[in-house]
């Protein structure tokens, strides 16, 4: 099973002020201009971000992109990375029309730091998190947590409480402007082996849970939920049936009464015959960044969103 509105600035000077430990600054990234390391935006069908910069022959995955495009921040692992308590996450900033990375930034304490900033509700940062290891430095639960930001001081993690949170994975959560909070489980009284939920807050606390249901979830895993902020759709990733390769990426729009449409696959201009996931929407709705082994490797891959409003129901329309 693969686990997991814009980015707060000062978060990321705070991250290279004390945790960086490895500057790989290459001099040409410093004529890269523009935002998304000055590469031309994607068009309707999926594209390779940043060859040769951030997608390498190693496995890369999109953490998220901020602040407009200028700060983009992701990890890369050989193959058979194991040491999970080091994930190597890199960071990539503009700072007066230039840019400077990859940062390399270590675990200092503080889980936020390195696993799935995605996304951020005002000033808080909520993630997925895989810690503590068991015994033989496996992963045995993923639950979600936050963290306030406040004064110019990051709080103490918080892992929210049940029902978000259970003794299986809760992972991935993306949330709409509104704090409607949406992730994966592999729970016990799901649909399939990994179902996707939705918590929507209630005097702003999450009391209670609800499973997406047949329309969403079908027997096999759903994953990686990708909601928009106004929450008018959602985009995951599937290996249901009628999938081009192991798992595709679908989407599916909400009616005014507030069902949901069929889920409708991104089709041949995002998916492949390998592995699409781990969708992540910029803030500014834009661009759809996913990750993808269709070349062997895992890469991070950008697309036009428009490919997606392209399949608006006309209902909606």
């Amino acid at each position: 099973m693969k686990t997991l509105i814009s980015f707060s600035l000062i978060f990321l000077v705070r991250i290279t002020s004390f945790s960086q430990v490895e500057t790989n600054q290459d001099p040409g990234y410093s004529k890269l201009k523009g935002p998304y390391l000055g590469q031309k935006p994607p068009s309707e069908t999926a594209e390779l971000f940043a060859p040769g910069i951030i997608s390498t022959n190693e496995r890369e995955a999109l953490y998220g992109v901020f602040d407009n495009g200028s700060c983009i921040i992701f990890d890369r692992t050989p193959k058979g990375f194991t040491d999970w308590e080091n994930y190597p996450v890199y960071i990539f900033q503009e700072t007066n029309g230039s840019w400077s990375g990859p940062v390399l930034t270590k675990y200092p304490g503080k889980p936020w730091y390195f696993n799935h900033p995605n996304p951020v509700n005002g000033k808080e940062i909520w993630y997925g998190w895989w810690l503590p290891l068991d015994e033989n430095g496996s992963i045995t639960n993923l639950d979600i947590w936050k963290v306030k930001y406040d004064q110019d001081q990051w709080g103490e993690p918080e892992k929210l409480a049940y029902p978000i949170n259970t003794e299986y994975f809760d992972v991935w959560p993306s949330i709409t402007r509104d704090g409607v909070l949406y992730f994966f489980s592999n729970r016990e009284g799901g649909i399939g082996r990994a179902d996707i939920y939705r918590s929507v807050p209630e005097n702003g606390k999450y009391l209670s849970v609800e499973n997406l249901g047949p329309k969403i979830n079908a027997a096999g895993v759903d994953h990686d939920p990708c909601i928009s902020a106004d929450g008018s759709f959602l985009i995951f990733s599937s290996d249901r049936k009628g999938s081009l390769g192991r798992d595709d990426l679908f989407v599916a729009f909400e009616l005014e009464d507030g069902e949901w449409t069929d889920p409708i696959n991104l089709g041949e201009r995002i998916n492949s015959e390998a592995s699409e996931n781990r969708p992540i929407l910029t803030p500014d709705e834009k661009y759809l960044f996913f990750t993808s082994t269709r070349n062997g490797n895992l890469d991070i891959f950008w697309v036009s969103v428009e490919t997606i409003k392209e399949l608006t129901p006309d209902i909606l329309k």
